[in-house]
């Protein structure tokens, strides 16, 4: 099959791309982006293409974009062109050439690059006073969500419990509403410290990462467990790695590449977590879905404003505390990821892929919610591939 053997060549030129950038941009001094490189999974036993300098990989990327315009399926065809495309872009700026800000995010993710409008914003404010004063809380808005998150918060001593518990219940859910094949999927819990994320799946050596440095909510640990495990990255991962096994998918299902037009569907998928399981919906659970997906946008936000507008990151920083409600610790790791040359594009794939992951899966009848799983987990795709479904 055509595809199955361009996916081997995109695979090597992959790699060796991420040799290359390893060798020369690799370092940034945020030790754990510099270990992901470009590649920050690779389950495939390719070998990788040896490249002495960028002009070659891109040269090896037109071809292969000229021969993957030839492939009969429609979806994967419309895929490999974005996903070569933005592997393009993404060696243009590892070359040398400087990219204006928006033009990386469109380059690389192929999602919209405007920023959210403030009166999108004051819409979420709006929702999430009303459904913190229904449940009671008094005062300013601001007020009002800290008295929630202190009567909600899981203490800083029970968190690895509390996250072992949750993810067996994820799990179960996901076992049975979607894979079975997750039930025997075991995931450690681990509490790190000064990193720039909130939690971070390790695939691989079968761990989530926690920010022991940031207060959680019951529900925001609810929504961590459903992005990084279950049914979000480990799920995603482990599906994908069956299917290569079996040799039902192409090589690069193999792979997790930063910055690209896959990376906004490998988020949303994460990202809609929750919606796919139905987990115990509650009032708690639709406030911190309003809170999150204003935590969402700032963090997009706080990066259109450092490098498309010309702000201060002391700017941004006020902006994160203002409007999503960000404590010290929280501002100080969100400014990290969005000040990271690498990372703060990559920024956009959270809501963009929420975005988009949502927009397709609210459209479908509950009968079509199996078929879609399959599509979603199974295939690469992007935020405009994912609406081809059907």
């Amino acid at each position: 099959m055509l595809d199955l053997q361009l996916s081997e060549t995109y695979c090597r030129i992959v790699l060796g791309m991420d040799n290359l950038y390893r060798s020369g941009k690799g370092s940034t001094g945020e030790a754990s982006f510099d270990r992901e490189g470009l590649v920050p999974i690779n389950l495939t036993e390719v070998a990788a293409n040896p490249y002495a300098d960028w002009s070659e990989v891109r040269d090896d990327l037109r071809k292969l974009l000229g021969d993957y315009a030839k492939i009969s399926d429609e979806v994967r065809r419309n895929y490999m062109q974005q996903q070569i495309g933005s592997i393009d872009s993404l060696a243009r700026w590892c070359s040398g050439t400087d990219l204006p800000f928006r033009e990386k995010v469109r380059g690389f993710l192929y999602v919209n690059e405007n920023p959210v409008t403030y009166a999108e914003q004051a819409r979420l404010h709006a929702l999430l006073d009303k459904v913190l004063t229904q449940r009671g809380y008094k005062g300013a808005l601001h007020q009002k969500v800290a008295a929630w998150e202190a009567e909600r918060r899981v203490p800083a001593n029970e968190l690895e419990s509390v996250l072992r518990e949750m993810l067996a219940t994820s799990r179960a859910l996901v076992a049975e509403r979607m894979f079975p094949q997750v039930a025997d999927v075991e995931v450690a819990p681990v509490l790190v410290y000064g990193v720039p994320y909130n939690a971070y799946c390790d695939y691989v050596n079968g761990k989530m990462y926690l920010n022991g440095d940031l207060a959680y909510t019951y529900e925001g640990l609810k929504h961590l467990v459903t992005h990084e495990c279950f049914p979000g990255h480990t799920t995603h991962m482990y599906i994908r790695e069956l299917g290569l096994k079996a040799g039902e998918l192409p090589l690069d299902a193999g792979l997790v590449i930063t910055n690209t037009a896959s990376s906004s569907v490998f988020e949303g998928i994460a990202d809609n977590g929750m919606r796919f399981i139905s987990w115990a919906y509650t009032t708690d659970d639709h406030i911190y879905e309003i809170y999150q997906q204003i935590r969402s946008i700032s963090g997009m936000n706080a990066a259109h404003m450092i490098h498309a507008e010309g702000k201060t990151v002391e700017e941004a920083g006020l902006y994160l505390k203002e409007f999503a409600f960000g404590e010290e610790n929280w501002v100080a790791s969100r400014l990290r990821f969005v000040t990271h040359s690498l990372r703060a594009p990559f920024i956009f794939s959270y809501w963009r892929g929420n975005e988009a992951v949502h927009e397709a899966y609210s459209r479908l009848a509950p009968s079509e919610h199996q078929p879609f799983f399959q599509f979603l987990y199974k295939r690469m795709l992007s935020a405009d591939t994912v609406k081809q479904f059907g």
